[in-house]
């Protein structure tokens, strides 16, 4: 079956971080946003990403994006997804006690955020992220829900309305404890158990999945201490402790192996860019061969990481459109600068 490539060919930002109102236009292949530290090489990449998944893969919130004075930004992309031409929009209003963020289509509202990515996604990576090797579980976590959102989107809605929930559960219980409704806290464990148990199970298969794909040095296990735990076996200690207690959010982790050694305590930092470098390359083909599209990848600062024959590797297996932000340009590349002030 032949790939849909997915395309974007300009951006328009307003108020978007430092940005007043900025446009760039993109080629097809390999792209470089070139500039100095505070230009705006990673904002626009974050933009990029927004029109595909409308959240921070800088872990920002909405508000904190918005130019300094400003109560809205706005977001616009030209996409060309296989034979079809696109315009994706993002508005995000903040008024008083109001936020609002809002997702069009050729300009029609759409009802869940996951309908854009039908026609458009944009992945991105941080080579910075390489740390999560010797970093906590949290970090693993948030790393590989991230690329598992985007290559599963039925797992994005169950981990979201998980995520949801269990904020409004935890803000629940930091009440007093005699003010406490034992009944709500029952039935948001139920709803919680069958989300959690799908969360794992998805885990679990897409771990299974992308190490197909992976250099067979290195091998990702992922280990559930949640799993086989009930959340209504838990809610007096819920209680006791004011936040819910159990759950994948915080009881699961990615352990990341070299040689069969764990790569956070065996590995060399070039051994472990390399890990990190392996599982990238590995979700592209495993996305592009399940999925059947090539979806626009974006990588912010590769080259302070990736020594010059990790580069060269990591350039020989792109293909599709890629948008690199970075110091300096690179030759061959469609090169796009930015200074400071822009």
């Amino acid at each position: 079956m032949e790939k849909k490539k997915m395309v974007i060919k300009e951006l328009t930002v307003k108020n978007f971080r430092n940005f007043s109102e900025h446009t760039v236009q993109f080629s097809d292949g390999i792209n470089v946003i070139y500039g100095p530290n505070g230009s705006g090489k990673t904002s626009v990449l974050e933009a990029v990403a927004y029109l595909s998944n409308p959240r921070s893969f800088r872990g920002a919130r909405d508000y904190q994006i918005l130019k300094m004075g400003e109560k809205h930004f706005e977001i616009k992309g030209r996409i060309v997804s296989g034979d079809e031409k696109h315009t994706i929009e993002i508005v995000y209003v903040q008024e008083d006690d109001k936020k609002e963020k809002v997702a069009y289509l050729d300009g029609s509202k759409v009802k869940r955020f996951r309908d854009i990515q039908e026609v458009f996604i944009a992945i991105p990576f941080s080579f910075r992220d390489y740390s999560m090797v010797d970093g906590g579980p949290a970090q693993r976590r948030e790393f590989f829900d991230e690329i598992f959102s985007l290559l599963d989107l039925d797992y994005y809605e169950t981990l979201r309305a998980y995520e949801k929930l269990l904020d409004e559960r935890n803000e629940y219980l930091k009440q007093d404890p005699s003010m406490i409704n034992r009944e709500y806290l029952i039935e948001t464990a139920k709803d919680l158990q069958i989300m959690a148990d799908k969360i794992v199970e998805k885990r679990e298969q897409m771990v299974q999945e992308l190490s197909e794909y992976l250099d067979k040095i290195f091998r990702i296990e992922y280990k559930s201490d949640f799993k086989g735990k009930n959340f209504l076996d838990y809610i007096d200690q819920d209680i006791a402790e004011q936040v819910t207690t159990i759950g994948p959010h915080s009881q699961d982790d990615y352990l990341l192996y070299y040689k069969e050694l764990l790569a956070r305590h065996y590995a060399s930092e070039g051994q472990k860019r390399l890990l990190y470098l392996s599982i990238v390359l590995a979700f592209k083909k495993l996305i592009e061969e399940t999925k059947h599209y090539e979806p626009v990848f974006l990588f912010d600062e590769p080259f302070n990481v990736l020594d010059t024959h990790l580069l060269e590797k990591f350039i020989s297996n792109l293909s599709g459109q890629v948008i690199i932000a970075s110091i300096t340009p690179l030759l061959g590349a469609h090169n796009i600068g930015l200074s400071l002030g822009e």
